[in-house]
């Protein structure tokens, strides 16, 4: 049975008109889902348009209201109702709330928008009424795909050249090809062509010549590290014949940025904490840090985000789900919510929707209200020739090319998986020149345990050679262990230069990784520039917190094709 709106005495129908919700009522999350769902995209009470819709599209010019029945007077409805004290007032109230609810749509009209009017009683079947607003929006389909039929469309394949000395990556879009080539270091044709052409990557070691397209993506990069996922988009941006601009990295690590300067000259960095450069919060007016902070950033395409995972992490036995530093993910919102990029990219640890703080969750939904589509999964990154069992959640949001992550992953996913081997078999006996090429010093005790499971050719070691503390009762049998050689490697972590930090000891020599295999198989070319830093700690930390760029190439050039 609808319900009947209650008779409230006069003081307290004031009181209840005054708390009424201007935005973000629950009839309209309701309706947000269900066109989130059918797959368009929105902005939120867009106040520069007349009436301010609820909801809004500017590029296929169509604009949705949600009216409630009793404060809009829904004619023939059983939820509103003249109240019976000062009914004169009621009238007059209602007829000038018509008027100008009508007046509403004549201007948006005039400015050729399509409008569509939803009522609250219409919530009551909601299968019905999602059919209704489908009907609404399919002629406007096409105008919101004409933006992304171009990236639709873009395909990539790899072969050798006709002399088989060299290998090509084809980037194929409905609005030409372009075309990556790269120079082969084995003669080895039996490998297949995708392979061959991210094998020579790795090991390429000068710099790819920057575009001299003057069409660039301007890019921002939060919780920057050293630069992986940057690194993926400028890539992307390259096979396609354009340039990546990084107007915003920022970091809290002055190391990080420095190792990020060095390998994006002309990007614009900041050594800050974001959660003081962005201490508004969600919804509020920008705050005098922001207002600072934002000074220059406009027009940005593409926002990537790694916030901190280590308050998600399994390993971290001491918050476990629960920490400080998990309320930055939330951060990233706010700065979508200030900047407006057209396209978000944000990555972290699988475990991270089980954050207790809820900021994942919060998150999602707070950029679903500023008009995105937005999209979440958990992915194996071995999937798409990572050599590495890393798997991460993904994010990706934006407001023009709706994308499901799992269609993406799918869709650049590799028949086979990369092994130890083909990422690392070369750099066996690379003379250690500098701390980047040179192993850890291991303990007697722990050269022990890597020369038993040499000689004894095992990859777990037994019980009784742990220590006390990784005996019975151990959660992490990893730890000790030797890598497999045929396999890819296990997620590689900062604690890569202990043999008790993980399965880190290498699988012909006697010792851990050096930070440049470890560097390779996080994906890292043989270019990126590491040189500027000496420490063991601060290597090993950028390199196991990073990002390995396949993932934001494979999300990027979605996006960025058009």
């Amino acid at each position: 049975m609808p319900r009947k709106p209650e008779i409230i005495t006069t003081p307290a129908r004031s009181r209840l008109m005054a708390s009424v919700r201007q935005s973000g009522t629950s009839m309209e999350l309701v309706v947000r889902k269900m066109v989130s769902d059918l797959g368009f995209v929105y902005e939120t009470n867009a106040k520069d348009l007349p009436g301010s819709p609820d909801l809004v599209n500017r590029q296929a010019r169509w604009a949705i209201f949600v009216h409630g029945c009793f404060w809009h007077a829904h004619e023939g409805c059983d939820r509103w109702k003249i109240p019976e004290s000062n009914q004169d007032f009621w009238r007059r109230k209602f007829s000038d709330n018509r008027r100008r609810d009508k007046l509403k749509v004549d201007r948006l009209k005039k400015l050729g928008y399509s409008v569509f009017v939803i009522w609250g009683c219409q919530l009551e079947d909601e299968n019905r009424l999602k059919k209704r607003i489908q009907r609404f929006l399919m002629p406007c389909k096409s105008a919101n795909n004409d933006k992304t039929e171009s990236a639709k469309e873009i395909r990539e394949e790899y072969k050798y050249s006709k002399n088989g000395k060299f290998v090509l990556r084809i980037v194929k879009m409905t609005n030409g090809k372009r075309v990556s080539r790269i120079l082969r270091r084995t003669t080895d044709s039996r490998e297949d062509a995708q392979s061959a052409f991210y094998y020579a990557f790795l090991r390429k070691r000068t710099k790819f010549p920057t575009p001299k397209s003057l069409n660039c993506v301007r890019g921002t990069d939060l919780f920057c590290g050293c630069g992986g996922l940057s690194l993926g988009a400028m890539e992307a941006a390259r096979a396609i014949g354009k340039r990546f601009m990084p107007i915003a990295a920022v970091d809290n690590d002055p190391v990080a940025i420095k190792v990020y300067e060095q390998n994006f000259p002309g990007s614009k960095t900041y050594t800050a904490d974001i959660s003081e450069v962005l201490d508004g919060a969600f919804g509020s007016e920008p705050t005098p840090n922001e207002h600072n902070f934002l000074r220059g950033i406009k027009d940005v395409k593409i926002t990537l985000a790694g916030p901190p995972c280590q308050g998600y992490s399994n390993l971290n036995n001491h918050t476990r789900l629960k920490d400080d530093r998990n309320a930055l993910y939330e951060r990233v919102a706010r700065f979508v919510e200030l900047v407006r990029p057209e396209h978000i990219l944000i990555e972290n640890v699988s475990t991270v929707i089980h954050g207790k703080e809820g900021a994942v969750h919060r998150s999602i939904e707070e950029m679903r209200e500023l008009g995105y589509a937005v999209d979440s999964d958990i992915v194996d990154l071995a999937r798409i020739g990572v050599p590495q069992k890393r798997k991460r959640h993904i994010v990706v949001a934006s407001f023009s090319k709706p994308l499901s992550v799992h269609d993406v992953i799918e869709k650049y996913r590799l028949d086979n998986e990369k092994s130890v081997k083909w990422a690392i078999e070369d750099l066996e006996d690379e003379i250690p020149s500098s701390s980047f090429f040179a192993p850890s010093q291991l303990s007697e005790e722990n050269m022990k345990r890597v020369k038993y499971l040499h000689e004894n050719d095992i990859y777990v070691l037994p019980n009784w050679l742990r220590p006390n503390c990784h005996r019975n009762g151990n959660t992490y049998p990893a730890m000790y262990g030797r890598m497999r050689l045929n396999e890819p490697a296990q997620t590689v972590t900062c604690g890569f230069l202990s043999p008790g930090q993980g399965r880190f000891i290498h699988p012909t020599r006697l010792r851990t990784l050096v930070p440049h295999e470890a560097a390779r198989l996080q994906f890292f070319p043989d270019y990126f520039d590491f040189s500027l830093v000496e420490s063991k700690g601060s290597l090993s930390r950028l390199i196991g917190n990073a990002t390995p760029w396949q993932l934001s190439y494979v999300f990027c050039l979605e996006l960025l094709a058009s």
